[in-house]
């Protein structure tokens, strides 16, 4: 079983993936800002962390970035979820050090995929 830090500002989306996540039987935390989100990681230390790039505040790339340049949890797979998938956010992703981007509304099995995918490196 592993531990799944999702962070979204949207409050159905962060149920939808909670019962995928945990009918898969994996532990969840939750998070529905970026300052939130840096808090939980650091103390929780998730397996994995599934975050929206569209937030108030701190967005998911800046939020992705800090993790990335953290020694606490640089290690910790991001995945960045956005329905904005053009060649430029995904460029920004990758810049910000994010292990992965997934495009909403998101297919929940290659969302398994990528997530077993990141896991096993």
């Amino acid at each position: 079983m592993m531990t799944i830090l999702i962070v979204d500002d949207d409050y159905m989306n962060r149920e939808l993936l909670q019962a995928h996540m945990e009918n898969a039987r994996h532990s969840v935390l939750l998070a529905n800002s970026g300052a939130k989100a840096l808090e939980m990681a650091a103390a929780h230390l998730p397996d994995i962390i599934l975050m929206d790039v569209n937030m108030p505040g701190l967005s998911g790339y800046s939020v992705c970035n800090q993790l990335k340049r953290s020694p606490i949890t640089q290690h910790i797979p991001v995945l960045l979820m956005t329905a904005m998938d053009d060649d430029e956010n995904i460029a920004q992703a990758a810049e910000v050090g994010a292990d992965g981007f997934v495009s909403k509304p998101f297919n929940i099995e290659r969302m398994f995929e990528q997530i077993n995918r990141l896991l096993a490196r």
